[in-house]
């Protein structure tokens, strides 16, 4: 049966004992900030500021609750003069930045569903401290003594995990997943317009760089931060229904390309993206290039990126026992692991991948790494070394000193994401992911059931759950409704349409609030059908992220009957019409 069959089945979305077992155990152990686990969180200052982020209060509320909250938050925003004398620790607890650290935005909150981001886990808090602790730059080896082993070995365990050789694959922990995609579009200039280096963009021949309408946004930010005349220079793929990079929108641009002797240094992929977790098809791409170049004799291919920031966790399922389901998964997020693991196992084609460890991987800020198929990809990236003369030349080749972009990286990130795979291993990441993802499937369940409610592209099994919800009184059939809204582009009736949905749906999201789950709004949540010169419309509406592990059943069914009873209660009277 299908994905999208069954995930309209209450049995297949059942929860069940053996995982629930499994999961508690999880939470317990890497989630809880226990003492008894982890005695850092002993110190009583942390202890006071864990236990008041133990709750489903607003964030706008935090304030009101803490003891003087206001008189303090006052006091913070006028201190902005260092004080003569020194003040020591023992007599100055500095209520300040308790304060502060007490009311970050806390994603340790169930309720909290608003994006991409977790909370860090309690051994990815425990490496960053012993990071923090060292204090190594990781830029140069001998500025971070064996910590530069430790970033060594943790990117051999993901190169294993994703299926490249790890003796061949290298990588640098970095400040982000914009850095990173960042180093994926240097990577194939470097390669195809090595004079770029010194002469900039504008010095070799005409070229063009490839991405997809689906992809991160930093896709093009860091495009103007090279310099690339995006108008011009940048060529963006369609999507297809499920927010895929559409394969043959992209061989009619390469193979027009390629004809007149146009380069094409990167071409950036995503494995799930942000809203809907869309997985380009990294094999499928990479195939498309390598019979291309052969066909047209290019002697330097487009170097492959995949921005797999968000999705990337699926890897730790690669080898997971689907006939024996020994985490007793239920089913419809079972069958949605299987379609998305047959994805992921395409990872290994790309040349490199962004990977965030601080998203779905629950280290703290910031954990990510670049990932790269083949380690001397990275000379490409040299720079002269007479930049380089205050450091050892000995050294030469044993770092990527003069490749990288930053004359600085810290090592938390490093730290953490060791911590965070050692001590949950497959097993935990693969509890605590699946726990997500049946959390995800059981709001689609719920929110098909509720009868005015869209679900996007359901059959994309990631952790994010956008939807449109519709007047009940005006729109018998969502998907019916929705289907008119695709061809808005065209359509100027079907446009007035969607603009009067998009508004009542609006409506209801702002009078909600921060009532139930913590959702976002979102201008694009689908993308309408092409018109001529590949015009087309985004589509707003709402999505919940599901990669809070203390987010259980009873918050979304809180959620679904406030949704549903602020749908009727702001009902048209108008009679029904699609």
């Amino acid at each position: 049966m299908k994905n999208q069959d069954l995930l309209g089945l209450s049995s297949a979305n059942i929860l069940n004992v053996e995982f629930e077992k499994k999961y508690h155990d999880v939470i317990a152990h890497f989630f809880s900030r226990d003492p008894k686990y982890w005695p850092i969180f002993q110190d009583k200052t942390i202890q006071s500021i864990t236990q008041f982020r133990k709750t489903t209060t607003n964030d706008n509320d935090q304030l009101q609750r803490y003891s003087n909250g206001q008189q303090l938050f006052d006091r913070l925003m006028a201190d902005t003069e260092i004080q003569q004398n020194i003040n020591y620790p023992e007599n100055d607890p500095n209520e300040l930045l308790m304060l502060v650290s007490t009311l970050c935005k806390n994603w340790e909150n169930p309720l909290a569903v608003e994006n991409v981001i977790a909370m860090p886990s309690d051994p990815g808090v425990y490496g960053s401290m012993l990071g923090l602790m060292g204090n190594p730059n990781m830029v140069y080896c001998e500025y971070s003594g064996v910590a530069d082993a430790l970033e060594k070995v943790t990117i051999k365990k993901v190169a294993k995990l994703v299926g490249y050789d790890p003796e061949v694959a290298s990588g640098v922990f970095t400040q982000g997943g914009t850095m990173c995609n960042l180093y994926g579009y240097l990577f194939g200039l470097r390669k195809s317009m090595p004079n770029s280096k010194h002469l900039g963009m504008a010095a070799d021949q005409d070229y063009r760089i490839i991405n997809s309408q689906g992809g991160h946004y930093s896709n093009m930010t860091n495009l103007a931060l090279l310099g690339v005349d995006v108008d011009n220079k940048t060529i963006r793929i369609k999507v297809s229904e499920d927010n895929t990079i559409n394969l043959e929108h992209l061989e009619r641009e390469l193979r027009a390309c390629f004809t007149v002797k146009c380069k094409v240094p990167t071409i950036m992929l995503t494995t799930g993206t942000t809203d809907t977790f869309g997985v380009d098809d990294v094999k499928g791409v990479c195939e498309l290039r390598d019979r291309l170049c052969e066909e047209f004799e290019i002697p330097v291919k487009p170097h492959v990126h995949v921005d797999a920031a968000v999705g990337w966790p699926i890897i730790f399922f690669l080898e997971y026992d689907f006939s024996s389901n020994p985490l007793a998964i239920n089913d419809v997020t079972l069958e949605g692991l299987r379609q998305n693991v047959e994805k992921f196992k395409h990872l290994k084609y790309a040349d490199s991948i962004t990977i965030d460890f601080h998203k779905w991987g629950y280290v703290p800020y910031t954990s990510s790494l670049v990932l790269v198929k083949n380690g001397n990809d990275f000379v490409a990236l040299e720079n002269d070394p007479e930049n380089f003369t205050y450091f050892e030349h000995e050294l030469e080749g044993q770092t990527h000193l003069q490749s990288t972009i930053e004359c600085t990286r810290s090592g938390v990130g490093i730290f953490g994401a060791y911590s965070a795979m050692h001590y949950m291993g497959i097993e935990g990441y693969q509890t605590i992911i699946a726990h997500c993802l049946q959390n995800a499937n059981y709001m689609r369940h719920q929110l098909l059931e509720m009868g005015n409610a869209k679900v996007i592209v359901p059959q994309n099994q990631g952790p994010s759950v956008g939807f449109k919800l519709y007047d009940p009184n005006l729109v018998k059939d969502p998907n019916v409704a929705f289907d008119l809204e695709l061809t808005c582009s065209t359509d100027k009736e079907a446009y007035d349409f969607m603009v009067h949905n998009t508004q009542w749906h609006r409506k209801l999201f702002l009078q909600r609030g921060r009532e139930g789950l913590f959702t976002n709004w979102v201008d694009s949540i689908a993308c309408s059908k092409y018109a001529k010169n590949n015009r087309y419309i985004y589509l707003p509406g709402e999505k919940a992220v599901f990669m809070n592990p203390n987010t259980e059943r009873a918050h979304i069914d809180n959620f679904m009957k406030i949704l549903t009873e602020m749908s009727q209660n702001m009902s048209s009277k108008k009679v029904a019409k699609i």
